[in-house]
């Protein structure tokens, strides 16, 4: 092949450099972008999972907490000492709402309107002798139990002493029609609720050193909880999409100050609350989140080019050594040519054949060498380049690990207990084993978060942790749903063996003394459901919602105790 006119122009030893760097640099290059395009995956999908599983998390708890208050408003409606008190006398049912209000600060307003639609007692007696005839949670009140989405009320926020951040209140609407003995309508049951509560929820599901970002909107995109409340997030064509998918996480949403990873999840409501169908969106921005496979691609482009800078010093050293004697021979040849006395050719490097061909051959040998030193750099190279590989699959499988555990307690998280436990449930359906599962639950927990701090919470919950492993075998899997709520599963075991762990790691819990600092230790209880995963069950869900059924039978009944449920069955006692 006849080579460009250029290279007659610059030196054998300059070319063999010029090719040796290019080289390098190409490999470099290659290394670094497949570095990154696989890291740029892998943290996507990690994080991803992660921010998913954070907004389910987020969901879930909005969702159990729109749940209880669902219940609570519906329960004083239907609670018999109240029958005869509705048209009585107003202090006296003012005073037992203003109990009711005392006992869940999330309620702003607690009242009774007539069937008129006038108010006929309310908490700290506001809005009593208005009408609220017009209002959605009076209208639809009296039809039937209603639940509406947040909204802003400024008659009442008149009433109630102004905000430290001056923003205007915000409520949930809850209501329930209330009938005497006989089933005549009386009126309506309405509470408004505190949106403050969701922002406490959000933020005990955020980190204190957290990057990521959590709104909560409405089911048409517009922002519930976040910066500028009201305004539109999402489109209405992608709130739909959302809402249809339910849960998920995507690489390619765009918001102010750039690209964002987003996981989301939609609440599909709890039990008998139906659900607002709001969209709980966590964000991280894309700078953050790959922040650290920058820094690999960094490190691979630096020692690369190091790498590269090293082989080029040493092609140019090595390709003067060759060109050396080449360079004699033709100073050589060049006098044989112009000086007709000389005849021969020194010897170099003492050959003995003739020394064009002994040279050439000499250069032949040479060239092969060159190739060994190049193999085994190459060699060097392949075994420096698996060993940041195998450093890049420990790093992933680290950031794997925490995305399954729980950051308090090291437990599995409820995403990865799932998983799990679905494995599980095919085996022991496959072989015919027994399953048992136990929901449990920290009684009065925000009484301890409240008298002692959040810190003394952490521990709480870190020990109660340990000692649910330490009564369970280690082929049980025992992971933290969030907060306060634990869930187990036994392997090889029956409703007995079940119960009888309940039982155990409930007297564990209420006997020990948990010290939070050098001078206090604190005493608390539990309250568990258990149940035995049946043929019937769809998967591992159904089972947890009826131990979460045995569990709410357990604190309705005093706390501290175990209660079970099996399949088409009522919670009984353990």
């Amino acid at each position: 092949m006849r080579q460009p006119a250029f290279f007659n122009t610059i030196s054998l030893r300059t070319q063999v450099a010029i090719a040796t760097g290019t080289l390098c640099a190409m490999l470099v290059l290659c290394a670094s972008l497949g570095a990154a395009w696989v890291g740029r995956q892998q943290a996507t999908d990690l994080i991803g999972a992660e921010l998913a599983e954070r907004s389910v998390e987020l969901a879930d708890a909005l969702d159990r907490g729109m749940f209880e208050r669902y219940r609570e408003i519906g329960i004083l409606a239907d609670l018999e000492p109240l029958r005869g008190s509705w048209e009585g006398d107003t202090g006296q049912l003012r005073r037992t709402l203003e109990r009711l209000q005392h006992s869940y600060a999330e309620y702003a307003w607690i009242g009774f309107a007539d069937t008129s639609g006038r108010v006929h007692a309310a908490t700290r007696g506001m809005l009593e002798g208005q009408s609220v005839v017009q209002r959605p949670w009076f209208i639809e009140g009296m039809r039937k139990p209603f639940i509406g989405d947040v909204h802003e009320a400024v008659l009442l926020g008149n009433l109630l002493e102004p905000r430290k951040d001056r923003e205007p209140f915000r409520f949930v609407d809850v209501s329930h029609p209330v009938y005497d003995g006989a089933g005549r309508l009386l009126g309506v049951v309405g509470a408004h609720l505190s949106w403050d509560w969701a922002a406490d929820v959000r933020r005990s599901v955020l980190k204190a050193d957290d990057k990521t970002q959590i709104s909560i909107l409405d089911g048409n995109g517009h922002v519930l909880l976040g910066k500028n409340f009201g305004e539109r997030m999402l489109t209405v064509t992608m709130a739909r999409a959302l809402t249809e998918k339910g849960q998920g996480y995507s690489a390619e949403f765009s918001g102010q100050g750039g690209r964002w990873l987003t996981g989301f999840a939609v609440s599909k409501g709890h039990r008998e609350y139906p659900g607002l169908g709001w969209i709980v969106i966590a964000q991280q921005p894309a700078e953050i989140a790959f922040r650290p496979v920058q820094g690999l691609v960094a490190s691979i482009l630096t020692v690369g080019l190091l790498l590269g800078l090293l082989g080029t010093l040493l092609a140019w050293w090595l390709a003067g050594f060759l060109t050396g004697p080449i360079s004699a021979i033709t100073a050589e040849a060049e006098r044989i040519g112009r000086d007709a006395q000389v005849q021969t050719l020194p010897r170099v490097g003492g050959a003995r054949e003739v020394l064009q061909l002994s040279q050439a051959l000499r250069s032949l040998l040479r060239r092969v060498g060159l190739a060994e030193q190049r193999l085994e750099a190459a060699e060097r190279d392949m075994e420096s380049h698996a060993a940041r590989s195998r450093k890049t699959s420990e790093d992933i499988e680290r950031l794997r690990r925490l995305a399954n555990t729980d950051p308090l307690t090291g437990l599995l998280n409820r995403r990865a207990f799932l998983e799990a436990a679905e494995r599980e449930l095919a085996v022991a359906r496959r072989y015919g084993r027994k399953l048992a599962l136990v929901v449990a639950d920290i009684d009065h927990f925000k009484t301890v978060n409240d008298r002692y701090g959040h810190a003394a919470g952490d521990i709480a919950i870190r020990e109660v942790a340990n000692m649910l492993v330490q009564g369970a075998r280690d082929t049980d899997l025992v992971a933290r749903f969030g907060g306060e709520e634990f869930v187990v599963l036994l392997m090889e075991s029956d409703i007995a063996a079940g119960t009888a762990y309940a039982e155990r790691v409930r007297s564990m819990i209420m006997a020990a003394r948990i010290p939070i600092d050098s001078t206090r230790d604190i005493r608390l209880t539990i309250s568990l459901g258990c149940t035995v995963l049946d043929a019937a069950d769809r998967d591992v869900q159904d089972a947890i919602d009826r131990a979460d059924g045995a569990l709410y039978k357990a604190k309705s009944a005093g706390r501290n105790r175990v209660r079970v449920s099996l399949a088409g069955q009522s919670p009984v006692v353990g």
